[in-house]
């Protein structure tokens, strides 16, 4: 082939895949699609770093620009716009896209796990051993960071006093995916959808009176103007995030250039624990500085929960099961993978 047609393939696969080349055909740029606003501690802390250990570690062959607050897609919408080549990376929360990847909400579990850096490690294993092939590319993209957040909290309204389950009972508690809604439910509470963005305005209007959420993510939302509490030893399910660049744009990528997303998101991934860890704890202190009442449930109240919660997993399996029958190897493989860490 000759240097002119080289030049030519190499430009028009680049701009086929929605890629910025250069005239060199590895240097690529991509452009990474988020609905975290450019203020948020994702968006400092995890997504940014992952941002420079690419370029640093492809010496510059490739390069990401974010676009953060959902310029490129909308949270439940960025699968999509991977996938179809809106954006060659974006930040997907596995909860909002539940529906294309039933299975891979197995960590949105109440207590799947206790320790972060465990329920990580055994995560990302589950996700190389059998996502990967049974949903991430069926999907057409190919994860390269895992971003795991703590035990989320219940945040509420007021200052209620909390003695026993009954306490929350009809409480309209927003959540967000449909894990956590039958969780809300089987603790005689209301879940309420809605995009995290009109939180603010339906607590303040009374429309909901709380909401499942990090800790962290209290301030980032400015829910610390209005609400008064916040739980602080529930364990309501984690939410999963995976960076994730879809499968043409990186089977353009050469091979060195592959292995060094990989390590980057390895790394960065890796890291967002003690990040999440880190933030949440300051978070939580600040939040009580600041006037909001820390609410630690009693061994007693959390004994009823516990039994409330009791047959989630297994309706868990039945629900996705109907749609992949590997849920229960999925369910076995995970909690398999969390003994070993």
């Amino acid at each position: 082939m000759s240097y002119m047609n080289t030049i030519f393939r190499a430009g028009t696969v680049a701009l086929s895949l929605g890629i910025a080349a250069s005239a060199m055909a590895d240097d690529i740029e991509l452009r990474h699609a988020s609905y975290l606003p450019p203020e948020h501690f994702g968006t400092r802390l995890i997504i940014e770093p992952l941002i420079e250990r690419i370029a640093e570690y492809t010496e510059g062959s490739v390069t990401v620009q974010n676009f953060p607050g959902g310029q490129l897609a909308t949270a439940p919408g960025t699968l999509n716009a991977v996938s179809s080549g809106i954006a060659n990376m974006g930040l997907i929360g596995v909860g909002y896209v539940g529906d294309s990847m039933p299975m891979s909400t197995i960590i949105e579990l109440p207590g799947a796990f206790g320790d972060l850096a465990a329920g990580h490690a055994a995560y990302w294993q589950l996700i190389e051993d059998h996502l990967l092939e049974a949903e991430f590319l069926e999907n057409d993209v190919r994860p390269i960071m895992l971003s795991l957040l703590p035990q989320t909290q219940i945040v509420l309204m007021g200052t209620p006093e909390i003695n026993s389950l009954e306490d929350m009972a009809g409480l309209k508690i927003r959540v967000p995916h449909a894990t956590a809604a039958e969780a809300i439910a089987a603790m005689g509470m209301v879940p309420v959808e809605m995009p995290i963005s009109d939180l603010y305005l339906a607590m303040e209007r009374g429309t909901v009176d709380g909401a499942v959420v990090l800790t962290a993510s209290i301030p980032s939302y400015n829910l610390n103007e209005i609400a008064g509490s916040v739980t602080t030893n529930l364990a309501m399910g984690s939410i999963a995030f995976v960076t994730a660049i879809a499968e043409s744009d990186w089977q353009a990528l050469d091979p060195e250039q592959q292995e060094q997303l990989m390590r980057a998101g390895m790394e960065t991934g890796t890291a967002s624990v003690d990040t999440m860890l880190s933030v949440n704890g300051r978070a939580e202190g600040a939040l009580e500085e600041g006037g909001m009442n820390l609410i630690t449930l009693n061994e007693a109240t959390l004994a009823q929960i516990e039994e409330a919660l009791a047959s989630i997993q297994e309706d868990w399996v039945e629900s996705v099961a109907a749609r992949n029958p590997a849920a229960a190897e999925i369910a076995a493989a995970y909690e398999a993978l969390l003994a070993a860490q």
